[in-house]
Parts: structure tokens; sequence; C-alpha cells
């Protein structure tokens, strides 16, 4: 997978520099004094961030729950079930400033989970073959996230700006267990209403707090030219 994520931030590399040669070069960062005043500097960036707390963990988490209300409706108080641990989500993402204002572009993110459950049933020993006592549950999954991203500012300062941002888009879920593949897509996106820059005029780091696919906690460091 780390392969789909040089290869997408080339692309993206690629599409920002073609953008650049058919586009009127802005002015970049400017100072300002007054809370009316704002400025988005060059009108395209590229950024990498990492989040946590994503909605393939909300999503998750619903899902084991689920599988252990059933079994304990049946009888059977064992985890077999997918609670997996889930790693970062990382985000490669281009945007393109169409004004002072508003940013429009799309980001790309991947996140890796897995886990290993043991089958118990201790109100129930004798429904389950004794040999499946203990058994091994092995999950692993792989989700990419592909999303159209609007960004907002409220205010861009020389060092610091104030931003809302949404995106929209899909996930492709690849998940096992036991070996067993099972693929699926679901509608994703993140909607992060709080979010800061801090920096320079060509590189600067952000936070946004949200929910979504890049994670209710994301950063990370962006380019813009």
């Amino acid at each position: 997978m780390k392969k789909i994520f040089v290869i997408a931030m080339l692309v993206l590399i690629a599409v920002s520099s073609a953008s650049a040669q058919y586009r009127p070069k802005r002015m970049p960062h400017k100072k300002h004094h007054t809370s009316s005043s704002s400025s988005s500097g060059s009108s395209s960036e590229i950024s990498l961030g990492v989040g946590y707390m994503t909605t393939g963990n909300l999503i998750n988490f619903i899902e084991s729950m689920k599988q252990a209300h059933d079994n304990f409706e049946s009888g059977n108080d064992g985890f077999d079930n997918k609670m997996a641990v889930f790693g970062p989500a990382f985000t490669v993402q281009y945007l393109y400033g169409l004004s002072d204002h508003i940013s429009l572009g799309a980001g790309l993110v991947y996140q890796q989970a897995k886990g290993v459950m043991s089958v118990f049933n201790d109100l129930n020993p004798g429904m389950m073959d004794p040999s499946e006592v203990g058994t091994p549950t092995v999950f692993a999954g792989k989700y990419i996230t592909l999303m159209p991203t609007v960004k907002f500012y409220w205010f861009n300062r020389e060092h610091f700006a104030m931003y809302t941002r949404l995106a929209v888009g899909g996930t492709y879920r690849m998940e096992s267990t036991n070996g067993v593949s099972d693929n699926s897509f679901m509608v994703n996106g993140q909607l992060s209403p709080v979010c800061i820059e801090f920096g320079g005029e060509h590189f600067r780091g952000f936070l946004e707090s949200g929910i979504g696919a890049n994670g209710s906690g994301f950063g990370g460091i962006k380019y813009s030219f």
C-alpha cells in the first residue's frame, strides 16, 4: 500500500504543477491587522496528515458490540468477533484555492486494522466443541478512502488561520477473518468544524477536530505554492 501512496503523491504533484501553468499567480501572504481582512496566499497546496479515531474505528466498535450482544442472546458469551485495533489514518491531500476563503480538492486516506481474538464460552461450555475453545480468530483490515473536499477559511493571517473543512466520498473496505476475505464499499466523509493552521508563507502545520475518515483528531503539514 506504500506504493499506492507514492503514486498518489506523484499524481497530485503532477496535477498541481500542470494547473500552475494555466493560472495567474496570486499574491503571497500579506500582513493584515484588521479582523475583516484575509489572505490565502498561494492558490495550491499539498498536505500530509495523520489522524486517530476514524469512522472505521466507530463502525468496527458498533459491529463488535452487536455481535457480542447476539452471542449473549444465543447463550454464547464468547468474543468471536472482529473487535480490532486500528492504526493511524494517513492522508495525502491536494487543494486549489478558488478564492481567498474557499479551496477545493481531494484527499486519499489509508488505514489498517488487525486483531487476534479467542473463542470461549464459560456460560454454556457444553454448546461448543472443546476443540474450538481458545481457537484464535485472526482479523485484518485495510481501508482506502477517496474524498473530494472543500475548505472554508474564516480568516487567514500571515502566520495563523482558522477554517472549516467538509469532505464526502467513499471507502473500499478490504477485511479478512482467518484468511476469508470480505470486501465492501461504504460512503464516508469528514466534518471538521474547528481547524487551525500555523506557520509561514509556504510551509504550515495544521490541526483539525471533527469526525470522519481522517479522524476525530487530525494533524500534519502542508506546502503551499
